[in-house]
């Protein structure tokens, strides 16, 4: 067995788990066999090297011989790496503390000794134990310096009686241990270095693969927005049969998961619909298609222009094309909420219906919310759906505001809450008698400003229209 595989012997599983405490639980094996070493070498200098030494001495480092010993066994099996720093920390302090008095006291090489253990706690333990340490040995240098300025005790006496191979030893010890920690320090950091190196090419190269990926993704997710463009209806083609209208529309991603329809039965009559899908970005993209595909079966292909007719058989086809039925194993359980509306210029009537998205209705100041059928387009189907439809017969500067729930969902403000429902009728009070392009223009600022540095959470679509 290798001496590095025998220190990993008795290094914690725990700590082999954490670079730092495994750096650090390999520290204090290696310093503790060292300390073992010297210990039992400084034992038999004691025992038999002719030196006048108390018997509390030599039975002290003996049992200190052992208690070092004793520690390997300990860590490996409890993890009590700094508690057992500290217990041997206070063992070679006493153990210090009571050769100052025969060494030399304030001039004793074994204070230099103490000042390497304090550095050494800094890697084996951690920033408390050293500066704890650190500061009882500094006060005990401190202590030993007024006893020498007051002449309680001769330690130049003391001094001159000590063999000169004392200090020899101390000083060696110290030299070796450092040589040791400071060699076992730049190894460790050479290998930090040079892992970190390989870490970071690995990391540039993925980085590198990561931003084709993303890009090859994002070019995908472009050429999709252009799909979706094209299959939805232009915005100056709305602009041109609607004149006093206006549409903000902001995808949260590329693509969106709102959607507007327009369709112009004859010149006097048009069908207009604000439309929410389950998700967005690319998955609620999907359904815009899907959405804006079966309107044109619906309505052009099969010539149904009553509004709640329209949502029976767009609430079917939905069902149909994603096989929501009960009998299939496979489905997609998307759907979408959307208003429609059907506006006839001659009678000046707008029909509205709507799947769980209200309207708002403003005349003369005010403001009416025109409630919404409770179910949803699409999903399983649990029952019959059931799609009213109210008529208002309208004034001219009557004003029309369908909206899916982005706008009212978006977090901001001071407190990072939603708009919600209640500023957003606030909101169409105050704008509705501006002019449509500036309404538009206040409807974004006012949700840039609120929503500041946070993320946009949801799609957003705010259809406004002067009858």
């Amino acid at each position: 067995m290798s001496i590095s595989s025998t220190i990993d012997y008795f290094v914690n599983p725990k700590d082999k788990l954490d670079p730092e405490k495994y750096r650090k639980g390999r520290f204090f094996i290696i310093s503790f066999a060292i300390f073992f070493v010297f210990a039992l070498v400084g034992q038999f200098y004691v025992m038999f090297g002719n030196v006048k030494y108390d018997t509390g001495l030599i039975i002290g480092n003996a049992i200190f011989c052992v208690m070092l010993l004793c520690m390997f066994f300990i860590y490996k099996k409890w993890n009590q790496r700094i508690l057992l720093v500290n217990i041997s920390a206070l063992m070679g302090y006493t153990s210090n503390f009571q050769t100052y008095e025969i060494s030399g006291g304030i001039y004793s090489s074994d204070l230099v000794n103490g000042i390497v253990i304090c550095a050494w706690l800094f890697l084996v333990a951690n920033r408390w134990t050293g500066i704890f340490w650190f500061t009882i040995t500094y006060l005990t240098i401190t202590f030993l310096y007024v006893a020498e300025v007051m002449g309680w005790h001769d330690f130049k006496g003391d001094l001159m009686k000590t063999e000169s191979h004392y200090p020899y030893l101390n000083f060696g010890f110290c030299c070796f241990f450092l040589a040791v920690v400071i060699n076992m320090y730049e190894n460790y950091k050479n290998q930090f270095l040079k892992e970190l190196k390989t870490s970071k090419s690995e990391l540039e190269v993925k980085s590198k693969e990561l931003e084709v990926k993303n890009s090859d993704v994002t070019d995908s997710i472009n050429y999709a927005k252009r799909i979706q463009y094209a299959v939805l209806p232009q915005e100056e083609t709305i602009y041109r049969s609607i004149p006093l209208s206006f549409i903000f529309y902001k995808p949260k991603d590329i693509v969106s998961g709102d959607f507007f329809w327009f369709h112009e039965i004859n010149k006097e009559e048009y069908l207009l619909v604000c439309a929410d899908c389950t998700g967005h970005g690319v998955p609620g993209a999907f359904m815009t298609v899907i959405g804006s595909s079966l309107l044109n079966q619906t309505v052009i292909d099969n010539k149904i222009y009553k509004p709640s007719d329209i949502l029976q058989e767009l609430d079917k086809l939905i069902n149909f094309t994603l096989k929501q039925q009960k009998d299939h194993d496979v489905s997609v359980q998307d759907g979408m909420d959307l208003t429609l509306i059907k506006v006839n210029k001659t009678k000046k009537e707008v029909m509205i219906t709507s799947a769980k998205r209200p309207v708002i209705f403003i005349r003369n100041k005010e403001l009416t919310e025109i409630k919404a059928s409770k179910f949803s387009l699409g999903g399983m189907r649990t029952g019959e759906k059931i799609f009213k439809e109210e008529v208002i017969n309208y004034q001219e500067d009557d004003l029309l505001y369908l909206f899916t729930d982005g706008y009212a969902d978006q977090f901001g403000g001071e407190k990072a809450k939603k708009f919600s429902s209640k500023r957003l009728r606030e909101l169409f009070l105050d704008i509705h008698r501006l002019p449509m392009t500036e309404q538009k223009q206040k409807m974004a600022k006012t949700t840039a400003d609120w929503q500041g540095e946070l993320e946009q959470i949801d799609d957003m679509l705010v259809i406004g229209i002067k009858l």
